[in-house]
């Protein structure tokens, strides 16, 4: 009897490890990548932030993106640095543009394709984005944990599709 529990108890611990439970699932939906005023057919994974902010893991024909969705008028329609500080890294990126999406919302499209910029998102979160140099903007840390689970479930779907045979 005793080696017919160890089995169990060996094959449900090895089963529990080889599961991996993300709280983020990849959905399909529509939005804005190249153009703001059309819709495409992506996947991604979206975080609702303070203030009504999104964050948006997307991939689409093997592209992947970070899409940060701000409510606040850090400038839109602007093009000049971004800075997303994750703790204790930054991301900088010295030229992009805020997409106007309507009178009260705008984006920031980033590549991750090339970039360690999903590890370090993964790994730390994000808690601050600043742009122009001035326009601020804090996250608070129980919203940059939820960037971080989202961020890992991204990381672990991409990686694992690109290990799929062809």
């Amino acid at each position: 009897m005793k080696p017919f529990f160890l089995f169990c108890t060996l094959t449900f611990s090895i089963a529990g490890f080889s599961q991996t439970s993300c709280d983020y699932q990849i959905k399909s939906d529509s939005c804005s990548i190249t153009n703001p005023k059309e819709k495409e057919i992506v996947n991604a994974i979206t975080v609702k932030i303070k203030n009504n902010y999104l964050l948006q893991f997307i991939t689409k024909d093997k592209q992947n993106y970070l899409k940060i969705i701000v409510r606040d008028n850090l400038g839109f329609g602007k093009r000049s640095s971004l800075l997303l500080l994750a703790n204790k890294k930054q991301i900088y990126i010295k030229s992009i543009e805020l997409q106007i999406i309507d009178k009260r919302s705008a984006y920031f499209l980033i590549s991750l394709n090339n970039t360690n910029y999903l590890e370090n998102i993964k790994d730390m979160g994000l808690s601050s984005i600043v742009f122009n140099e001035t326009a601020e903007f804090s996250i608070p840390k129980s919203d940059s944990e939820q960037i971080k689970k989202a961020a890992n479930c991204f990381y672990n779907h991409i990686t694992e599709s690109n290990k799929l045979p062809k």
